[in-house]
């Protein structure tokens, strides 16, 4: 879906994009981490999530926010994905059937965005 909750249209690929925090801290210790009642140390500054969201707009990917200040979503074409990260149609089908799938962080970048997973559609029974 995307933020309007319009099904996204067909072919396109999505991505999360995990951005840094401002302590230092990775998002990924969430999963382990004791206590995360508060999410501040894990956020992104606000400056550097919307040039974050500047960046992906510029090179043509429609980008959405989490409410937490997180993380980002971003879908554009296929074709989108291949020039940005490099990564090939057949890498895009086999992430988009299996799991997800790490992409490289633009140079741009990389001082704001710790990670990029592709990620394969969901599954709905």
């Amino acid at each position: 879906m995307t933020s309007s909750g319009r099904p996204k249209p067909q072919g396109t690929v999505s991505a999360q994009v995990f951005l840094r925090s401002v302590s230092g801290r990775s998002i990924h210790e969430l999963g382990t981490a004791s206590d995360v009642g508060d999410l501040a140390p894990f956020r992104a500054p606000t400056a550097a999530r919307a040039a974050a969201v500047r960046e992906f707009e510029r090179l043509g990917f429609a980008v959405f926010e989490d409410e937490m200040g997180l993380a980002l979503s971003i879908q554009a074409a296929p074709s989108v994905f291949r020039q940005v990260f490099g990564v090939t149609e057949a890498e895009l089908r086999e992430a988009s059937a299996r799991e997800s799938f790490r992409l490289r962080v633009p140079d741009d970048l990389t001082g704001t965005v710790e990670d990029i997973l592709l990620l394969p559609p969901p599954e709905f029974h």
